[in-house]
């Protein structure tokens, strides 16, 4: 599934608003590559590629600034079970402090995104959410600039007993220029409530080759009054 880094930050400071009771010019433009790239190798990447990110934190929560810095430690796949049945899962360990009001909050979760031996996601677990995969999109193998679709869509829980409800995600992306060898391909995951009004909206950008190599740019999350981007 899609980094949730963003998501557990932005809750850590709507947390900390509560406690506390409140570029250059010359860069010439994006090119239009006409190469196509392959979705499916980036998501396969980035399912099998373990790394260590430093992340750097700015933004905004009810008009106070928010800074902050950490690492995002991501796993290769291990196998598991998640409802039920065989599957892989790959570790997300979310090690960030946040600066807000002159006061410091840390940040520290594992999270784990279960695929299946297609890489096919299944769901989310270990989060605020539980998440289980209701319906699949297709990712190309050959997308151009400009292309878009979904990746899936999945119902959030409170828990794994799947008693309460706690509405709906789906994830898309989108495929934009960058350079004549490279394009950029945005991840986006919106959360909505029960009566279908988006409470969550953030988008993970990466830069890939037609081969599906990537590398990790920026994450931005909307979240009520806190918009925040996360830098690599």
């Amino acid at each position: 599934m899609i980094n949730k880094l963003k998501l557990l930050t932005a809750t850590a400071v709507l947390t900390l608003l509560s406690a506390c009771g409140g570029g250059g010019g010359g860069v010439s433009g994006p090119v239009a590559s006409t190469e196509s790239f392959s979705l499916t190798k980036m998501w396969a990447n980035m399912l099998t590629t373990p790394s260590t990110n430093n992340v750097t934190i700015s933004g905004t929560s009810n008009g106070v600034p928010v800074t902050g810095s950490g690492t995002n430690t991501i796993s290769g796949l291990s196998a598991g079970t998640f409802e039920s049945m065989p599957a892989q899962k790959q570790t997300q360990t979310i090690a960030v402090s946040l600066v807000l009001n002159g006061q410091t909050i840390p940040v520290n979760e594992k999270i784990d995104t279960w695929v299946d031996s297609n890489n096919t996601p299944k769901g989310e677990s270990g989060g605020d959410d539980y998440i289980v995969v209701s319906a699949l999109g297709t990712l190309p193998t050959a997308a151009r600039i400009n292309d878009s679709g979904n990746l899936f869509t999945a119902n959030r829980y409170a828990s794994s007993t799947k008693a309460v409800l706690r509405g709906t995600r789906t994830a898309s992306y989108l495929v934009e220029a960058d350079t004549a060898s490279t394009a950029l391909v945005s991840l986006i995951i919106e959360d909505k409530n029960t009566s279908n009004v988006t409470t969550n909206k953030s988008t993970q950008q990466l830069r890939i080759t037609p081969t599906g190599t990537f590398t990790r740019i920026k994450e931005t999350s909307v979240e009520g009054t806190t918009t925040l981007t996360f830098t690599y």
